[in-house]
């Protein structure tokens, strides 16, 4: 599958969740994202993990977001008032990486839905593979969106 490529033209909101400040942009597909930055601290290092990552789980059959490549403009960002945040997006110009917003969903928890053993067998099966540690029971990394279960990060 082919990854497409957007050019982010505005700032949404920032997600406070999670060390690398994503935040929820608006592209010029007319779609919303969840923005990972190339500048934040984890670097770029940790967004090539999540595209393969992604690539990866979709391989096998589990739900992901659709992963695009982001593009950055340099003049993106001059009149966001957060300095912090006017840093990494000055650090970010260039090629970023989306994941497509799914709006409405609400954090997965396993006390509420039950899944599928199989399906949570092969979840854990992938995260040790990929050597992810970032999915725990307090951060499942994982959304329950339209009656389906969604792997992001």
């Amino acid at each position: 599958m082919e990854i497409r490529s957007v050019n982010v033209m505005r700032y949404v909101t920032p997600l406070r969740e999670g060390g690398s400040l994503p935040a929820i942009v608006e592209a010029d597909d007319d779609f919303l994202y969840v923005l990972k930055f190339r500048g934040a601290g984890q670097g770029r290092k940790a967004l090539i993990a999540e595209l393969i990552g992604g690539e990866i789980a979709r391989t096998l059959g589990l739900k992901v977001p659709e992963i695009v490549f982001a593009n950055l403009d340099s003049a993106f960002g001059r009149i966001e008032g957060d300095e912090e945040i006017q840093d990494l997006l000055r650090a970010s110009t260039g090629l970023n990486l989306g994941l497509h917003y799914l709006s409405g969903a609400i954090t997965f928890d396993p006390l509420v839905v039950k899944v599928a053993p199989e399906l949570a067998s092969l979840i854990v099966w992938m995260d040790c593979l990929l050597m992810n540690v970032d999915r725990t029971s307090r951060n499942t990394n994982m959304l329950w969106w339209n009656k389906e279960l969604w792997l992001i990060d």
